[in-house]
């Protein structure tokens, strides 16, 4: 993947990373959330971002986003906890509200390619050079070491295809809000899928979070 595939993005608004994936290091490049919003706000005559807390504990906060844009409405959530973002610990809430922000703008069509450079700022930039860092390493298979760390980073650089679960939840969630077939193509569209099928797990995780937030609102 070139530094900038959609030709969208400066130079300045990406971040790139050597991650282990199936035994081989490889460079993979993330947009922070300023360059969503400077597109955001340079592509729309009209633009208005809500964010609100679903949760928060004392190592846990759920935020969500919901982006307006001339197209239509995109909602998207984050996460940040204590464990995974411990050099973050004491800006949890920002954490999660600004990976919320990320996600709403990328189902909106803003660098629908790319995982966010928020999902991954707990990971170290620098590879791995001697048998004493290799327990940080990001693996394509099982993760080592500080693992749970990872997950998230190994999901942006690995993803997997939607489970059959998360299939059948996409189809009852969209059905039980009445989205048209028009409306479940616009979304699919925005994460660079025709079907539900086609979603990685992670979008698939996060479009059924943002469905349900939708459902309960």
């Amino acid at each position: 993947m070139s530094a900038n595939t959609n030709g969208q993005f400066r130079e300045d608004e990406l971040v790139t990373r050597r991650m282990k994936v199936n035994g081989d290091w490889q460079e993979r490049t993330f947009p922070v959330v300023g360059g969503r919003l400077r597109l955001a706000h340079e592509g729309n005559k009209k633009l208005s971002i809500q964010t609100e807390i679903m949760r928060m504990d004392t190592d846990l906060v759920v935020a969500k986003a919901t982006v307006e844009t001339d197209k239509g409405r995109y909602s998207g959530t984050g996460t940040a906890s204590a464990q995974r973002d411990a050099r973050l610990a004491d800006s949890l809430v920002e954490l999660a509200e600004t990976r919320a922000i990320a996600r709403a703008l990328r189902f909106g069509g803003f660098g629908v390619e790319f995982c966010s450079a928020e999902e991954i700022s707990h990971v170290s930039e620098t590879e791995p050079s001697s048998g004493a860092n290799k327990g940080n390493e990001v693996a394509g298979g099982e993760e080592t070491g500080k693992g749970p760390n990872q997950k998230l980073a190994q999901r942006c650089a690995n993803y997997g295809l939607a489970t059959t679960a998360q299939v059948r939840a996409l189809h009852a969630l969209t059905k039980k809000a009445q989205y048209s077939e028009e409306d479940v193509g616009r979304m699919l569209a925005s994460l660079n899928a025709a079907t539900f099928q086609e979603l990685t797990r992670e979008d698939a995780s996060q479009l059924i979070s943002a469905l349900q937030s939708e459902a309960a609102a």
